[in-house]
């Protein structure tokens, strides 16, 4: 079928040949006798039915390969193809650009976190660009790599410490206050 546009009066041909009447054609490939019929009287299928509609699930049915419209089918080989009228180079920039717009998607997009909070739920929020994780579930943390930031995180953890043992003084002194 090269790169012309099939009719439906080829198609019923086909249909015919293999010896298939409309209702077994439409319950081979689960749907009507109507559907069938509608597309065996069309003056011309689209390139887009034939590659992925019920004409497509007609010729696969058959045993008939689905025509290729990316192929050359000028007689003096020109390299024009009847997809637009683009040439080869053209449509493999085209795909190039659409294979980096992929590309681009994945490493930028963003998916439900899917860790598991502390009462055991699984984590609604969107993750970092490019990841898995959200920013609360992203991994662990390396933790300070620089003298100075070294000192900084001992003097707050110091702090943090004296913070926590006057809050637990003053529990016990308020406790044993009670029971006197």
């Amino acid at each position: 079928m090269g790169g012309r546009k099939m009719t439906g009066a080829e198609l019923q041909a086909l249909r015919r040949a293999a010896g298939i009447n409309q209702a077994n054609m439409g319950a081979m490939i689960d749907c009507t006798r109507h559907s069938v019929s509608y597309w065996e009287t069309k003056d011309h299928l689209d390139r887009h039915a034939v590659r992925w509609g019920i004409p497509a699930k007609m010729l696969q049915a058959m045993g008939h390969p689905l025509p290729d419209y990316r192929t050359i089918t000028r007689a003096r080989g020109d390299g024009v193809l009847p997809w637009h009228g683009l040439e080869q180079a053209a449509l493999d920039r085209h795909d190039a650009r659409v294979a980096e717009r992929i590309a681009h998607h994945n490493a930028t997009r963003r998916v439900i976190c899917a860790a598991r909070t502390r009462k055991g739920q699984p984590c609604r929020l969107k993750s970092e660009p490019g990841r898995t994780r959200c920013k609360f579930h992203g991994g662990k943390s390396t933790g300070p790599k620089t003298a100075e930031g070294k000192a900084r995180i001992a003097a707050a953890q110091r702090a943090r410490w004296a913070t926590y043992r006057q809050q637990q003084r003053a529990v016990a002194t308020v406790c044993k206050c009670q029971v006197l």
